[in-house]
């Protein structure tokens, strides 16, 4: 188990060393434009499409691509910002166990794959399944999933750098700040603010080798969302 977590770690590690040279990689998204581009069928960004390439998880999809379906989908019917599935209770339950039965390993799955139906980008879900394909060494499974947690990772750390409110990483979920947390090397310091203006939000960190001390969001997917409905959790 420390060896995988080191292995994220790592992986983590190099991919934002990648993203964070002089910033060139750095694009906030163009909503207005990931929109009209998701909703043309004629587009090479049609979503359906791209849904379908990330699930087969066989192909690679081009940085573009990734970040019209990550982003694309708050335009999508089943978008929901909010993160109440029961199933992540259940997940972080079987999880917190010092070792694992192969009963639990089919939970895991079994939870993950919930979590996945309700978000396709569900990093901790992603991350759960590849523990278990790794300790499986089930090597097509895990090809096939690391690719889509590639995916959603790049399209997040490719708007910004998420160190200064100018920079923010975008999220089109809350819970996806938290569960990207530990591929950047880092754990919630326990404070969790929305700004003025409601668009962005920070997480205190603990304790680092980077000495970080916060990480920015942007929200406004999330914010525009609940806000049309009259308000509520997010």
């Amino acid at each position: 188990m420390k060896k995988f977590t080191f292995i994220l770690t790592l992986f983590a590690t190099i991919v934002l060393t990648a993203f964070s040279q002089e910033g060139q990689f750095f694009k906030a998204p163009d909503f207005d434009q990931i929109r009209r581009d998701v909703k043309e069928p004629a587009s090479s960004y049609y979503y359906p499409k791209l849904m379908e390439k990330y699930l087969n998880g066989e192909a690679v999809m081009t940085p573009e691509e990734g970040r019209h379906l990550y982003f694309g989908y708050v335009y999508q019917e089943g978008y929901i910002p909010t993160d109440t599935s029961t199933y992540n209770n259940l997940l972080a339950e079987v999880l917190a166990k010092k070792s694992f039965s192969a009963e639990d390993y089919i939970n895991i799955l079994k939870y993950s794959d919930a979590l996945l139906q309700e978000d396709p980008f569900n990093l901790r879900a992603l991350n759960s399944k590849l523990l278990v394909f790794a300790q499986q060494d089930n090597t097509e499974a895990y090809k096939k999933t690391a690719r889509k947690r590639r995916i959603v990772q790049d399209a997040i750390v490719g708007t910004g750098d998420g160190m200064t409110e100018k920079t923010p990483y975008y999220v089109i979920k809350v819970s996806h700040e938290y569960d990207i947390l530990p591929f950047m090397g880092f754990s919630f310091g326990g404070e969790d603010k929305i700004l003025k203006g409601n668009k962005v939000n920070y997480l205190s960190l603990g304790k680092n080798r980077f000495g970080v001390e916060r990480v920015y969001f942007n929200i406004n997917p999330v914010i525009e969302h609940v806000t049309l409905r009259g308000g509520g959790k997010m």
